[in-house]
């Protein structure tokens, strides 16, 4: 289910633990918002990729690229989604979640791609998820929480405001894993038919 939070009231939550006014709009000119918006996104990516939120969690088959891998034991290789943050795990058709090797690499161009051991590889990832309406309860009190330590020395000016505030945020997201290993349960797969033929 969709929630009603937005990027404005994510950081007037973070100003509110530092004891600091609200903004009327993420988007105003002053420099409490300026400061903000800054170090919005890098909060965000950051917290993304410290756990494996469910709301985040994508899966997708990778296309095939024609570039030599520079690791003979993972030939193949494909592009990466759009939208990806951090790969969790490859794994292949029929042969259930084992913990399969991959290199992830940039070309000649400048472009991520991922060297694996097999075709047809599917990607498990975490996105790049900017729609606050997606987010998770869990993850807009852990965001809150680790923007205001972010902001507590450039618009509070307090360093123990900080550590405060970061010390909260840890807290929370151990709770938050802990949630998350209940959402995530899976029953052990015995070895595939795809590994035995191999």
């Amino acid at each position: 289910m969709a929630n009603d939070i937005s990027k404005t009231s994510i950081i007037n939550l973070a100003l509110v633990n530092l004891g600091q006014k609200i903004i009327s709009s993420d988007t105003e000119e002053t420099q409490t918002a300026r400061t903000a918006r800054l170090i919005y996104d890098f909060v965000r990516r950051n917290l993304l990729r410290a756990h494996d939120w469910t709301f985040a969690l994508r899966f997708a088959y990778l296309p095939a690229v024609q570039t030599e891998s520079p690791f003979v034991r993972l030939p193949y290789v494909f592009a990466l989604p759009a939208d990806y943050l951090f790969l969790k795990r490859i794994s292949y058709e029929g042969a259930g979640k084992h913990n399969f090797p991959f290199k992830i690499f940039n070309d000649n161009k400048g472009n991520k791609l991922v060297a694996c051991s097999f075709e047809r590889a599917r990607a498990e990832y975490v996105a790049d998820i900017a729609d606050t309406t997606l987010f998770d309860p869990s993850f807009v009190a852990c965001f809150v929480l680790l923007l205001a330590a972010e902001l507590a020395v450039p618009i509070a000016g307090d360093s123990n405001l900080a550590q405060l505030m970061l010390s909260k945020y840890q807290s929370k997201l151990d709770e938050a894993r802990i949630t998350n290993k209940v959402e995530q349960f899976e029953v052990p797969e015995k070895t595939s038919a795809f590994l035995e033929a191999r």
